[in-house]
């Protein structure tokens, strides 16, 4: 096995490890602890006094429930659109409709009629 699969060499710096020690150390003053939950109780009762904090707003639950109709009316619309592509495309693709000759937005080459023919009466 080469070096390169085997990485970058680690070593060990302790000067470092002691340095990123003391900045990610808990605090040593024993009342910190006390002091933060009692900053977060506060901010707690002062929030539920102004309404519930833990649930949305009946503006903001009107707005996602329109949002997600939205999504769901333009993904049906969607997919019945290519169903029905899908569909006509299959049926041009073994029986010669008339007024073939125009236009369509995506035409499969045409069978001749003898293969199409053949397919119709098989059935695949």
């Amino acid at each position: 096995m080469s070096d390169e699969m085997r990485g970058p060499v680690l070593y060990r710096d302790d000067e470092v490890t002691h340095e990123l020690r003391a900045i990610v150390a808990p605090p040593a003053d024993p009342g910190y602890w006390d002091a933060l939950e009692r900053r977060i109780l506060a901010r707690l009762d002062q929030a539920q006094e102004e309404g519930r904090w833990w649930a949305f707003s009946e503006r903001t639950y009107r707005l996602g429930m329109i949002a997600a109709a939205l999504v769901l009316i333009v993904a049906g619309s969607v997919w019945l659109r290519q169903r029905a592509v899908e569909t006509r495309m299959a049926y041009e693709s073994v029986i010669e409709v008339p007024g073939a000759d125009q236009p369509v937005f995506a035409r499969r080459n045409p069978l001749d009629e003898r293969p199409a023919t053949m397919r119709a009466v098989r059935g695949h």
